[in-house]
């Protein structure tokens, strides 16, 4: 079966004209071939080839005639919905806490989420992490009620640096362990007839933000999605960058091997350069606190009965919205942790939008106000005065919905 992954990254201007026009119906709904032309900067004949041949193809269909503003009343455009679906696959976070799950979502071309289906993410070998996910796309199909014949292809969002020559994914800070993702593209291919592609979880994730999210303005074209404080999805003058190997990305560096380098003994040394983990090491740093502190009063203790082992990002992030004043203060800590390598990403990259997920936007505004005013004190004024630092507008959907939108963009892109 021809794999999405084998085509070049680069898209042809064709390519690249299918993808503005249908992209520019999408977002509007409905529009005309005059503002096609306006949105796009293509000429009005040009857009008229392409738009004819989405509705031979039952891509796209007139719906009826806009308000004239002179001359003959143009018709409006609508994408068929029912063109076709795909499906994205968030195969979760590298570190399991306890709210770690694998999300699996079935969008319509109009990237509108049919059905979602959800999983505990358990420390599991590779074949039967391979069988849960098939478990989990097989629940999400019988639960669309969607033909399978009707859904064009699966994304894959996943962790770590990507070996795309070995098709396998390493998460190399903590256990340095490989997981082979094209085993899992054979075997969800076999099983459901589906071309598939894979793409790091950040860099899904900043797809998802800019294709279906709701919290950047439109025309934003440089964006970075934070994922934690693991890796970073980047959008550059509108295209994802992959970097030379593809596997640009990662925030942290790699350590070597029986490395004495303090900044990897402890969390409390602070160094940025480290990953704290999928929770920012909250947990971990209200733990040390408490060691440290016999005496401290918090309602963080009061929930785990005085169990330093059952402090979790939640309990943390719960006793902060009830103003309990040490669980601000930890969040107040991570959020400053962060901001400090955001700070460096806007000095380095200049965005318009930083946006923040992976489960630590949860933590609400107290982590963001943090973030936020570390890189006022760390950014350059000419990059920070123009950036705006956000939480992702689609929660635990963010990496299962750019997933699902890359397949699309492949079917949009594809068209002719």
């Amino acid at each position: 079966m021809k794999d999405f992954t084998e085509k070049e990254d680069r898209l042809t201007e064709k390519e690249r004209r299918n993808l503005d026009i249908l992209d520019t119906i999408r977002r509007k709904r409905e529009v005309s071939r005059a503002d096609i032309s306006k949105l796009t900067g293509l000429n009005i004949v040009t857009v008229s080839n392409y738009v004819n041949t989405y509705i031979k193809k039952g891509l796209a269909y007139e719906t009826g005639l806009d308000i004239s503003t002179g001359g003959r009343r143009p018709e409006l455009l609508r994408l068929n919905k029912e063109y076709g679906y795909s499906i994205g696959v968030d195969l979760g976070a590298p570190h399991i806490v306890e709210d770690t799950v694998l999300t699996a979502c079935l969008l319509d071309v109009t990237s509108k989420v049919v059905a979602k289906e959800v999983v505990k993410k358990c420390e599991e070998g590779q074949d039967k992490f391979i069988e849960r996910v098939n478990d989990l796309i097989e629940r999400l199909v019988k639960k669309s009620g969607i033909e399978k014949e009707k859904i064009k292809g699966v994304g894959f969002g996943i962790w770590g640096p990507l070996d795309r020559y070995k098709g396998t994914a390493r998460y190399a800070v903590e256990k340095g362990e490989t997981f082979s993702y094209a085993a899992l593209q054979k075997s969800v291919e076999g099983k459901f007839n589906m071309h598939s592609v894979v793409e790091h979880d950040s860099m899904a994730a900043a797809l998802g933000e800019k294709w279906a999210g709701i919290g950047l303005e439109e025309g934003v074209e440089n964006i970075l999605f934070i994922c934690s404080d693991s890796s970073v999805g980047m959008i550059i003058k509108g295209e994802l960058y992959y970097g030379a190997t593809k596997s640009a990305g990662e925030l942290n560096i790699n350590p070597p091997g029986e490395s004495s380098l303090r900044c990897w003994e402890g969390y409390s040394h602070g160094c940025c350069l480290r990953s704290r983990g999928i929770d920012l090491g909250i947990p971990t740093y209200s733990k040390i606190y408490f060691q440290k502190n016999k005496d401290a009063k918090s309602k963080i203790l009061d929930m785990v009965k005085g169990d330093l082992d059952k402090i979790t990002f939640s309990i943390v992030t719960k006793a902060a919205k009830d103003d309990d004043k040490l669980a601000v203060e930890f969040l107040q800590e991570a959020g400053a942790y962060l901001g400090t390598k955001i700070a460096y990403l806007i000095n380095l990259f200049n965005p318009e939008a930083v946006v923040i997920g992976r489960g630590i936007e949860k933590a609400g505004e107290v982590l963001m106000e943090a973030v936020k005013n570390t890189v006022k004190m760390w950014g350059y004024e000419e990059a920070v005065k123009v950036v705006k630092v956000i939480p992702t507008s689609l929660g635990e959907n963010a990496v299962a919905v750019g997933a699902g939108a890359l397949v699309i963009q492949k079917i949009f892109a594809k068209i002719s």
